[in-house]
Protein backbone atom coordinates (compact mmCIF):
# COMPACT_ATOMS: atom_id res chain seq x y z
CA UNK A 1 0.00 0.00 0.00
CA UNK A 2 0.91 3.44 -0.86
CA UNK A 3 2.02 5.71 2.47
CA UNK A 4 0.13 8.96 2.55
CA UNK A 5 0.73 12.41 4.55
CA UNK A 6 -2.67 13.86 6.47
CA UNK A 7 -1.98 17.23 8.00
CA UNK A 8 -4.91 17.16 11.15
CA UNK A 9 -5.85 19.52 14.08
CA UNK A 10 -5.71 17.91 17.21
CA UNK A 11 -9.19 17.88 17.72
CA UNK A 12 -9.73 15.38 14.55
CA UNK A 13 -6.45 13.48 15.80
CA UNK A 14 -8.12 12.50 19.02
CA UNK A 15 -11.44 11.74 17.09
CA UNK A 16 -9.80 9.44 14.40
CA UNK A 17 -7.34 7.46 17.47
CA UNK A 18 -10.62 7.98 19.58
CA UNK A 19 -12.84 5.91 17.06
CA UNK A 20 -9.67 3.33 16.20
CA UNK A 21 -9.87 2.50 19.56
CA UNK A 22 -13.52 1.72 19.43
CA UNK A 23 -13.29 -0.37 16.19
CA UNK A 24 -10.38 -2.01 17.10
CA UNK A 25 -8.40 -1.10 14.04
CA UNK A 26 -6.08 0.98 12.59
CA UNK A 27 -6.62 4.99 12.01
CA UNK A 28 -5.98 4.31 7.95
CA UNK A 29 -8.53 1.72 8.14
CA UNK A 30 -10.74 3.88 9.77
CA UNK A 31 -9.21 6.78 6.58
CA UNK A 32 -9.86 4.29 4.40
CA UNK A 33 -13.57 2.68 5.49
CA UNK A 34 -14.58 6.50 5.66
CA UNK A 35 -13.53 7.36 2.28
CA UNK A 36 -14.87 4.51 0.71
CA UNK A 37 -18.20 5.57 2.18
CA UNK A 38 -18.24 8.80 1.21
CA UNK A 39 -17.52 7.39 -2.55
CA UNK A 40 -20.32 4.86 -2.64
CA UNK A 41 -22.50 7.73 -0.84
CA UNK A 42 -21.70 10.23 -3.74
CA UNK A 43 -22.31 7.43 -6.69
CA UNK A 44 -25.46 6.75 -5.32
CA UNK A 45 -26.61 10.63 -5.10
CA UNK A 46 -25.10 10.40 -8.89
CA UNK A 47 -27.14 7.37 -9.34
CA UNK A 48 -30.25 8.87 -7.79
CA UNK A 49 -30.44 12.11 -10.04
CA UNK A 50 -29.82 10.23 -13.35
CA UNK A 51 -32.75 8.40 -12.18
CA UNK A 52 -35.06 11.31 -11.52
CA UNK A 53 -33.89 12.89 -14.67
CA UNK A 54 -34.46 10.04 -16.81
CA UNK A 55 -38.12 9.34 -14.81
CA UNK A 56 -38.67 12.95 -15.32
CA UNK A 57 -38.22 12.35 -18.94
CA UNK A 58 -40.49 9.65 -19.58
CA UNK A 59 -42.97 11.49 -17.92
CA UNK A 60 -42.83 14.22 -20.11
CA UNK A 61 -42.86 11.85 -23.25
CA UNK A 62 -46.21 9.89 -21.84
CA UNK A 63 -47.81 12.61 -21.35
CA UNK A 64 -47.07 13.82 -24.95
CA UNK A 65 -48.49 10.48 -25.93
CA UNK A 66 -51.47 10.82 -24.07
CA UNK A 67 -52.21 14.45 -25.73
CA UNK A 68 -51.77 12.65 -28.93
CA UNK A 69 -54.15 9.65 -28.54
CA UNK A 70 -56.54 11.96 -26.67
CA UNK A 71 -56.55 14.37 -29.49
CA UNK A 72 -57.30 11.05 -31.47
CA UNK A 73 -60.70 10.57 -30.08
CA UNK A 74 -62.34 13.18 -31.85
CA UNK A 75 -60.92 12.07 -35.32
CA UNK A 76 -63.92 11.95 -37.84
CA UNK A 77 -66.34 13.62 -35.71
CA UNK A 78 -68.01 16.88 -36.07
CA UNK A 79 -68.51 19.24 -33.33
CA UNK A 80 -72.01 18.02 -32.84
CA UNK A 81 -71.49 14.30 -32.48
CA UNK A 82 -71.18 12.74 -29.40
CA UNK A 83 -68.23 10.08 -28.95
CA UNK A 84 -70.59 7.95 -27.08
CA UNK A 85 -72.87 7.77 -29.79
CA UNK A 86 -70.64 5.18 -31.41
CA UNK A 87 -70.21 3.09 -29.19
CA UNK A 88 -73.62 1.89 -28.75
Amino acid sequence: MKTITLKADPKFDAELTALAERLHTTKSAVIREAVGEYVAQLDREEMRKKLQAASLLVREQNLEELEIWDATLMDGLDENENFSDFQK
